[in-house]
């Protein structure tokens, strides 16, 4: 596969991931089962929020990275976006 179809795979999968994070991170301010742990979160600081949200896409990631092997095809797909893995060369080419 050309480099540029691996550089859009890589970034679909981590796109997706984060889309992911944002999706949870909204259903935990949203859904009103989460409404003490939220009024404990957000009175630590403005920035609780954001900070949770990355945590929550990394945690995503390394998850279902971890499950992808043992994952169907349609599962990885809607989970991350592709069920293809980028492939990087292991020397990096120098253009002139």
């Amino acid at each position: 596969m050309t480099g540029l179809r691996m550089l859009g795979i890589s970034l679909l999968r981590t796109f997706v991931s984060w889309i992911w994070a944002l999706v949870i991170g909204w259903l935990l301010v949203a859904l009103p089962i989460f409404e003490p742990f939220r009024e404990q979160l957000l009175g630590l600081s403005e920035l609780a929020l954001p900070i949770l949200i990355a945590v929550i896409g990394a945690a995503w990631y390394a998850l279902w990275r971890w499950l992808e092997p043992r994952m169907p095809d349609w599962l990885t797909r809607a989970l991350l976006g592709s069920s293809k893995q980028p492939v990087y060369d292991d020397e990096p080419k120098h253009r002139a």
